[in-house]
């Protein structure tokens, strides 16, 4: 296997120096090597299903079987004993050992997660292996994101390795979204160095103000900035203002310093050009009075961040908590064929849902071919009785491009009215599109709205999702938060403002109902803007992880957030940060805004 590219010698020396001091400090106090892996079976080879191996050895002994000696020690409970708890330990340790020795990288991923749960040397050692030798790179980042949430109790040697690979992981651009935090925290405590420099800009280059999983690598930067105070990187930030590509990242950045420069938002009526112009002088005036002085060596802080996405590790004080109880039954999974369906409102407040479905399916389907032998999605998009149509369907296909390019010249309108024609978009969903035959074949809708059905068309939707259930359907109903037009309309017709007719569809669908944010931002026009932090409530995840979980054994459930929050910053594509300039606005109509064509809200 080829060797990443490392770090200079001098580069090491450097970000060690401080990297280093809480480890250190770790085994100074006298921290205990980690005890080698525990010994595993042989994996069994790979067939037409790949699967984890199975353990041969039963689980423990429930705490309720008590032996005579445990009779004589009531004070203590069985399930609570060192004896027991060490048990329970070597079983999970062995089974998620052999879930890394399968040869799906999803079982070997859910392992990852798995070790994560448990604080234990031999856990760590475990995932340090993985992280260095697993033959896939994403299951080898799932590994080095769960050594980060116990980056606080890594021996040096551990310490080192762990630093190095992260290096490794971003020279090679694999590393995306909130994945670069820790890589930002390394960076900021090894100094303002040459290198460090380079990683800072490189960063900055690669990072998109307009995309939600950006944001926050944006404000870390800043941040680190803020301690650095290097006069290099403010030029350089100042230099970004003179593009309009790269003048709102720029700023993202800068006002981690504070409010010390109006936003540039502020001067929208005025050219892009004047705009940034004149922010830029403002900032260049601030750092100009501060006079700062950069941090020198002996000032930086050791990096002790944690894993935000990753699981800290729990310690096993009680083996009859459910928490530990409940894997003692996981078994193998596997997932061939994967069908799903968007059962989606294209009336005219549904703008932002319509694009989110346009923009990400190729990004979803990347998803779903990490997960699935045989991925496929299709769309029905639905209006209401005497729109321009009632339903139009796009076919299940597993070729993202070829959906997304049938989907180009939809375009939201119509639905006056609000309730809208649910009923005849499910069922075109269910009993025209040609769903797989495989009795083991997943298969998923999701109706997206922001307005209930038609009223009387709810005895037909439960008596529909019910026998599509019966075929192995599920059914997820995604409420969606648009216009205030609509809100009111729902209130003033007093039909179901908080759509608990979705509660209804889940329920009779065997599946969920949830809110969802589905947020975009312009980059065209004078209102253009930066985007919101990425979170667990915005669209993709939020369906990517109802999905997930409704395909997923139960016992892995408490699993998918991590899985999901990595996996999709992993086939997040990076793409360049592609601003429309504008022109100063033209004169104001009376009673409204400057009249400007370019003006897009």
């Amino acid at each position: 296997m080829q060797r990443p590219a490392r770090m200079t010698a001098a580069g090491w020396a450097l970000l060690l120096l401080c990297v280093l001091v809480p480890a250190m400090g770790n085994s100074a106090m006298g921290q205990e090597a980690a005890p080698p892996a525990p010994a595993t079976g042989p994996a069994s080879a790979a067939g037409a299903q790949a699967e984890s191996p199975a353990v041969t050895t039963p689980p423990p002994t429930s705490p309720d079987a008590a032996s005579p000696a445990a009779t004589a020690a009531k004070a203590v409970p069985m399930s609570q004993r060192p004896e027991t708890i060490e048990k329970f330990m070597q079983y999970y340790l062995d089974m998620y050992s052999l879930h890394l020795k399968s040869p799906d990288w999803m079982a070997r991923a859910m392992g990852v997660i798995s070790l994560a749960r448990l604080d234990d040397p031999r856990a760590t050692q475990l995932l340090m292996q993985t992280m260095l030798g697993d033959k896939e790179e994403l299951v080898r980042i799932y590994a080095w994101e769960a050594v980060h949430g116990r980056q606080d109790r890594l021996s040096p040697e551990q310490r080192y390795l762990w630093i190095r690979t992260g290096f490794d992981l971003h020279r090679q651009k694999a590393l995306r979204g909130d994945l670069r935090l820790a890589i930002v925290g390394l960076m900021e405590a090894g100094g303002p160095t040459i290198e460090n420099r380079q990683v800072f800009k490189d960063l900055f280059k690669n990072a998109n103000s307009i995309n939600p999983s950006d944001i926050r690598t944006l404000h870390a930067l800043g941040d680190t900035l803020t301690r650095w105070r290097s006069a290099e990187l403010i030029d350089y930030l100042l230099g970004a203002m003179k593009d309009v590509d790269t003048a709102y990242r720029a700023e993202v950045v800068l006002r981690r310093f504070g409010n010390h420069a109006p936003p540039a938002v502020t001067l929208r009526m005025e050219s892009s050009q004047t705009m940034w112009a004149t922010t830029r002088k403002r900032w260049q005036d601030f750092f100009e009075a501060q006079q700062f002085k950069e941090i020198r060596q002996n000032e930086c802080r050791p990096y002790t961040g944690l894993s935000s996405i990753m699981p800290h590790g729990w310690k096993i004080t009680d083996t009859a908590d459910p928490r530990w109880r409940q894997d003692l039954e996981l078994r193998n999974f596997h997932l061939d064929q994967l069908d799903v369906g968007l059962v989606l409102d294209t009336t005219a407040s549904m703008g932002r849902p319509l694009h989110w479905v346009k923009h990400d399916v190729v990004k979803m389907m990347r998803a779903f071919e990490m997960i699935s032998r045989e991925p496929r999605i299709g769309v029905t998009l639905y209006r209401d009785k005497g729109d321009e149509y009632v339903t139009r369907s796009i076919p299940l296909t597993g070729s993202a491009k070829s959906l997304a390019k049938s989907l180009a010249p939809h375009q939201p309108r119509g639905g006056g009215d609000v309730p809208e024609a649910a009923y005849e978009g499910l069922e075109e969903m269910i009993r025209k599109q040609k769903w797989s035959p495989s009795p083991t074949a997943k298969k998923v809708v999701l109706l997206i709205s922001d307005a209930p059905p038609q009223q009387d068309s709810l005895p037909k939707i439960e008596q529909l999702l019910k026998e599509a259930v019966g075929d192995r359907f599920l059914f997820h109903a995604i409420k969606v938060r648009t216009s205030k037009y609509v809100e009111r309309s729902l209130k003033l017709a007093n039909y179901d403002p908080d759509l608990k007719t979705f509660d209804d569809i889940g329920r009779w669908g065997n599946g969920t109902s949830v809110w969802v944010e589905f947020w975009t931002q312009s980059s065209e026009g004078r209102w253009q803007g930066t985007a919101q932090a990425a979170s667990n409530s915005m669209a993709e995840r939020v369906i990517f992880s109802s999905i997930l979980r409704s395909v997923l054994q139960e016992g892995y459930r408490d699993r998918v957030d991590p899985f999901i929050n990595v996996l999709l910053e992993y086939v997040e594509e990076p793409w360049p940060e592609d601003r429309d300039p504008f022109d100063k606005a033209g004169p104001s109509r009376p009673g409204g805004p400057p009249s400007n064509p370019q003006m897009v809200r």
